[in-house]
């Protein structure tokens, strides 16, 4: 036996052995007495199953969900491209169907769903068992069912963490590719430096390839933005923020700003940082410019001087901190957060790393009214009652903040009259700057931004 089929035969035994123990989620395991007694034991193939998945809960003509059919057809017509949708409007739901549409045609009989981080990918998995037909395979952290795909593609799916791709594209039988299709959850990860390098090429042979994102264009990334158009596609289809809210997809959300300026300390670190870089750039030996913005936005987000702010405003106005979500740059910044909630007696905890991943479990089930972290919380974590976020610490490019709010505006069945809290702060000396980035104007420039969005209003 060579290695390859070595493998082949592991991969099957594992996945056995998690079937048979009782660790898959999505079955259970009966002694045999007990199956046949509950007449629970037919005799079925790896065929996809002979049953129409059930319905969407959006189907039928609801107009708020006219956008995912109108997502669809752009699809179906462009064949390759980018739905650019908000959080929590439905992208994977719209993904799926276009998969099913494509099937139902005969224009597809494979498919490779790719995306970041467990909790996402696990959420992926779920969806697809419910609503796909096609047998699905696993390719990320425990699960090793790659190879059990590649032998026989033809009316399956892998579900897989795109770091992986690499290495499974080049084993895809060449013909597999010509009714294929792949999508790419938050395609705007597929930009990294790693990924370009790895899968240039890899991509276009598929015949259809779907991007799903809130936010595609990576900022500061011209290499990443051309890899993406060049292999996925091009945004074909839009709707936004504003849209969702128009619509009562999410709910609104009140804009709440908290003025600071920085301290000495700053404007000195701020100061030496400029320097450093001319000093780089007239010896010769200038970094690239964006190592500049990376140097002050970090001492913006870490100005001290938004927690006197912060901390009367609480006072004021404990409700904001019910079922919230506090965002810091570090757990060190967090620590000053600390001392004000526990003042106000405050059922809170962090998330700073895997140790504390129960703290985000916890907080999802309503077990904690508020959680401190560092993270983005991963979209594989449904969250529908977080009522308020604070933005201790903000990125100048749109992704971050984007997805952040997107956790606190997805609508909240028990509270359908729900409208959610944003609290932010803003920075307001500008005398005498040299800032060759604009990064200094960012809280500035974040702030218009929020309050049009703030204004938006249900139609």
């Amino acid at each position: 036996m060579d290695g390859r089929e070595a493998l082949r035969v592991q991969n099957e035994q594992d996945r056995f052995n998690l079937i048979w123990e009782n660790g898959d989620v999505n079955l259970r395991v009966y002694e045999m007495p007990d199956a046949i007694r509950r007449n629970l034991i037919e005799f079925t193939t790896r065929s996809a199953r002979p049953y129409a998945p059930p319905a969407s809960p959006h189907a039928g003509n609801d107009a708020r969900w006219q956008h995912q059919r109108d997502a669809i057809a752009s699809f179906l017509k462009a064949k390759n491209g980018i739905l650019e949708m908000a959080t929590g409007t439905g992208k994977t739901r719209t993904a799926l169907t276009i998969a099913d549409e494509l099937r139902q045609r005969g224009l597809v009989d494979t498919a490779i769903v790719a995306a970041y981080g467990t909790d996402l990918l696990d959420q992926w998995h779920k969806e697809l068992v419910r609503r796909t037909t096609m047998p699905v395979f696993r390719a990320y952290e425990r699960y090793h069912e790659a190879q059990s795909f590649l032998n026989d593609p033809e009316g399956a799916l892998l579900l897989t963490s795109r770091q992986a791709l690499a290495d499974i594209l080049p084993k895809l039988r060449s013909n597999a590719y010509r009714k294929a299709l792949l999508i790419c959850d938050e395609v705007h990860g597929m930009g990294s430096p790693s990924l370009v390098a790895s899968l240039s090429g890899r991509l276009k042979p598929f015949a259809y390839r779907l991007g799903l994102s809130a936010t595609p264009e990576r900022e500061y990334d011209g290499d990443g933005n051309r890899f993406i158009e060049d292999e996925i596609g091009p945004v074909i289809f839009e709707f936004n923020l504003k849209d969702a809210i128009r619509k009562g997809i999410l709910c609104g959300f009140d804009y709440i700003e908290l003025e600071y300026e920085f301290s000495d300390d700053d404007r000195a670190a701020i100061r030496q940082a400029i320097r450093r870089y001319h000093a780089k750039v007239r010896s010769g030996d200038a970094p690239a410019i964006e190592a500049l913005y990376q140097d002050i936005a970090r001492i913006r987000k870490l100005s001290k001087e938004k927690i006197p702010p912060f901390s009367t405003y609480v006072h004021a106005h404990p409700e904001v901190l019910q079922r919230s979500l506090i965002f810091v740059e570090t757990a060190e910044y967090g620590l000053l957060v600390q001392d004000i909630l526990m003042d106000l007696h405050i059922d809170f905890h962090t998330y700073y790393g895997d140790d504390d991943r129960i703290n985000l479990s916890r907080f999802a089930r309503g077990e904690l009214d508020c959680l401190i972290t560092c993270h983005r919380i991963s979209e594989g974590i449904d969250i529908r009652s977080v009522n308020n976020i604070v933005l201790f610490a903000s990125a100048r490019a749109r992704l971050e903040t984007v997805q952040r709010l997107g956790r606190c505006l997805r609508i909240d069945p028990d509270h359908p009259e729900k409208r959610a809290t944003v609290i932010d702060f803003i920075r307001v000396d500008h005398e005498n700057e040299d800032d060759p980035t604009g990064e200094l104007s960012a809280d500035e420039e974040r702030r218009d931004w929020f309050r049009d969005l703030a204004a938006t209003r249900r139609v």
